[in-house]
Parts: structure tokens; C-alpha cells; sequence
């Protein structure tokens, strides 16, 4: 598998805003096609039109398990505000803006480039474009009811959880320490002075990882009350709570739920990470 893709997308729509669609051609290192897909967004914009063409590519790129992607877009307005040469003041930008954020952290490395609408890629991508939404018209009479299913029919992979922490050497230490999980990456985002953690357990790969947020001029974070917050806990399975429960004591964890039986085969406790974020630890019986 390439490790490396070149993304080509391009979104579109018809009133602007009107009836939308978002496309995408992947190509591998070598130029070969390795995807191409394009769905009709409902009635959006075509600068929301273009972000969504993004996200759908990068989340292909994801789930590809490429580590550096290359994206093309005719867009100079979306490649000028990812590039940071513009800001994003429009509210529903600056969320597709998080998302495409959200996304880029989990390359190794990542560049947007503005090219013309003539490319062929480009050109091949608006043809997808087009394509869907004159299907989209040509199909019966779509409810608004509808409308709003297609636009959520869009492909993800969970691939992070984020918390923050207040002491990111001390965060990372904690969840290496108790728990196995490695650093995999460490992002430096200077616009925010924040530094990103990515640790991930070494025996899966490929699954979720725990993001620590690091904002450099925040050094403590305040938790509600458990019944007042709306994030509830991040859940490990490990192989023996009461070894791990005993380390943590003499570390003067903070364990909040001693350990018992949930169900008929599985023993679970709770525990705080140094900044408080609850924590379930889940032993299967075998």
C-alpha cells in the first residue's frame, strides 16, 4: 500500500447556495486512481461544498492509512485559510475548518495547493460534481426529509479522542505508565501555542487514539461536577485491574469506584488521570 496519496477535490453548488455535491480523485504516488467517489450534499454553499470535498477525501485517505497526502483544490479562498494566509470568519467555515484540523494531525505530513479549474484531475472531479446532482434531479421528487439523510451519509472513522491536560509530561507519563499506551506523534500548533499528544497501545495499531491537548498558556483546567458534565469517561480494558489498581494506589492515584463485577463476566473500577478526567478500567474474565 502507497503510503503517500495525492488528493484532487472539488465541491459545487447550483444557486449558491442551491443543490450541492462534493467529489474526489485519489491517486496513488504513482498516478494510478485508487478512489474516486462524489454525493450530493443537500443545499449548502460552494465554499461549504468545497470543504465537504475535502473531508470526504480525507477521510478516505484515513481509512487508506496513507501518512502523507498532497491535496489539490480549486478553491484559493479554502487553500488560503488552511494554508493560515486567510482567516476564517464565516461560523460554518470555521467548524468544516476544525473538522479538515481535526483530520490533518493525523498525517505525518499534509499540503494543500491551489491549482486551475482546467487541471484534468480537477476537471474530472467537477464532472463527478455534476453528475451527481443532475442524477439528484433527474431521480423522483426527495422530501426535505431526505435531503437532510443524503447530506449525513457521509463515510467516517473514529480515529482520536482528545482531553486536556495541564501538565502534558505528566499526562503522558501517567497513561505510558498504567495503562502501555506510546507516543506515537507530537504536533507543535503555534497559532494556538498548543502542543498535541498522540499515544496509541502498540499491540492495535490502527485503532483509536488518545489525543492530550496541551495548551501551554493554560496550566489548570477545572471539572464540573461528574453529574454536570456532558464528557463522560475514557474506557481501557486491561488484563488485571487489581494489579494495575494497586500500582496506582502507591502513586496516589485517585481511585474513585473500587473494582466489582459488571455482569456476570467482567470486573470494572474507575480512576482520575492527573488532571481528572474519569477513566474506566474493564477486565474481561476469560
Amino acid at each position: 500500500m502507497d503510503q503517500k496519496l495525492v488528493l484532487y477535490s472539488d465541491g459545487g453548488a447550483r444557486g449558491n447556495p442551491g443543490p450541492a455535491a462534493a467529489a474526489y480523485i485519489a491517486l496513488s504516488e504513482a498516478g494510478v486512481t485508487v478512489r474516486t467517489d462524489a454525493r450530493t450534499l443537500g443545499v449548502s454553499t460552494n465554499n461549504k461544498a468545497e470543504y465537504a470535498a475535502l473531508l470526504m477525501a480525507l477521510q478516505f485517505a484515513v481509512e487508506y492509512g496513507a501518512e502523507e497526502v498532497v491535496c489539490y483544490l480549486d478553491s484559493e479562498l479554502v487553500v488560503n485559510q488552511l494554508n493560515g494566509v486567510y482567516s476564517v470568519k464565516n461560523l460554518d467555515l470555521q467548524k468544516l475548518w476544525r473538522q479538515v484540523h481535526q483530520l490533518r494531525v493525523g498525517f505525518k505530513k499534509i499540503s494543500f495547493f491551489n491549482v486551475r479549474r482546467s487541471n484534468p484531475c480537477i476537471a474530472r472531479a467537477d464532472a463527478l460534481v455534476n453528475q451527481a446532482l443532475d442524477e439528484q434531479r433527474g431521480s423522483a421528487k426527495t422530501s426535505h426529509i431526505d435531503n437532510k439523510a443524503v447530506s449525513a451519509n457521509v463515510g467516517s472513522v473514529f480515529v482520536h479522542v482528545s482531553v486536556r491536560t495541564s501538565n502534558v509530561e505528566r499526562s503522558v507519563d501517567f497513561y505510558h505508565r498504567f495503562l502501555g499506551l506510546e507516543v506515537v506523534r507530537r504536533v507543535a500548533v503555534k497559532a494556538t501555542n498548543a502542543e498535541l499528544v498522540f499515544l496509541q497501545a502498540p499491540a492495535r495499531l490502527g485503532c483509536c487514539m488518545l489525543e492530550l491537548t496541551f495548551y501551554r498558556d493554560q496550566k489548570q483546567y477545572l471539572q464540573a461536577d461528574y453529574e454536570n458534565r456532558v464528557f463522560d469517561h475514557l474506557g481501557f480494558e486491561v488484563d488485571d485491574i487489581h494489579v494495575i489498581l494497586a500500582a496506582m494506589r502507591k502513586a496516589n492515584v485517585t481511585i474513585t469506584d473500587e473494582p466489582r463485577m459488571f455482569g456476570e463476566d467482567s470486573i470494572i473500577a474507575f480512576v482520575e488521570d492527573p488532571d481528572g478526567t474519569l477513566i474506566e478500567l474493564i477486565e474481561r474474565k476469560k
